[in-house]
């Protein structure tokens, strides 16, 4: 509804619109009252741009509610079934301590959090959901395959995709001095892990892979189209840390989901 804003702001200030787009997003709304040829009177501006000298009232009215407040919470643009439109003013993340059970750290609108349980130095940060709920067998695969060891009261974030990377997180994970990914060797995981890199760039990662990770590639039968690699390797030249896992995907042309690590025979 942006443009729909930036017309009534033009209106009001007496400033010119085009007058045919503006009529064209107004009968794009199913709104209560249905425009009328005769409910905006208007003078040429120039070209397609013409000033609003007077619009229906009960037309106006209904324009008006649907960008009120719209741009400063969900809870106002709500109440025209709009929330779906704004930014949530905060977010939150699902946390456990080493095998214990998840916990919620929530951030308001400012990036300031509260977390129920103490920050661990480092932390493992795990992709899929399967994987966070299965958190012994993960653990056991990694401690097995990677040079990862679960320390002492270590901390476990389930990232749900690449929500980890909202801003809002910053304040919260740059206390961690070393973060652990544990992602899908495909274009999803290495853009998580890239836009973290990018959130926190003072913070030390490893971006944890199996050691036998070429085998498992090699048992994938299906290979990455071109465009896909193509979007891997852009990956790889813009973020160096990531670069040398991009050119695995690339020299396979072949992708893992980490829920396999969840399937040992």
């Amino acid at each position: 509804m942006k443009r729909l804003s930036n017309y009534i702001k033009s209106i009001d200030s007496e400033k010119p619109i085009n007058l045919n787009a503006f009529y064209k997003l107004v009968d794009t709304l199913e709104l209560t009252y249905r425009r009328e040829t005769q409910d905006v009177d208007a003078t040429k501006y120039k070209g397609q741009l013409y000033i609003v000298t007077r619009i229906n009232d009960e037309l106006m009215s209904e324009l008006r509610a649907l960008v009120a407040d719209k741009g400063n919470s969900r809870a106002a643009a709500a109440t025209q079934n709009k929330s779906h439109s704004v930014n949530v003013n905060g977010s939150f993340l699902l946390i456990r301590e080493q095998f214990a059970h998840p916990v919620v750290v929530t951030m308001d609108a400012n990036g300031e959090y509260h977390c129920p349980i103490p920050q661990s130095q480092e932390v493992l940060v795990i992709e899929n959901r399967q994987n966070f709920i299965d958190i012994d067998q993960m653990v056991g695969f990694l401690e097995k395959y990677t040079p990862f060891k679960l320390a002492s009261n270590m901390n476990i974030i389930f990232s749900e995709g690449n929500e980890i990377s909202n801003a809002l997180h910053q304040q919260f994970l740059v206390k961690y001095n070393r973060i652990h990914l544990c992602m899908d060797v495909d274009l999803g995981g290495l853009t998580i892990a890239k836009n973290l890199m990018s959130l926190l760039p003072n913070t030390h990662f490893n971006f944890l892979i199996p050691d036998d990770i070429e085998k498992r590639l090699d048992r994938v039968v299906e290979r990455e189209k071109a465009s896909y690699i193509d979007d891997v390797i852009n990956i790889g030249l813009s973020t160096p840390a990531l670069e040398i896992y991009a050119k695995l995907i690339k020299d396979k042309q072949k992708t893992l989901e980490q829920e396999s690590y969840l399937h040992e025979q």
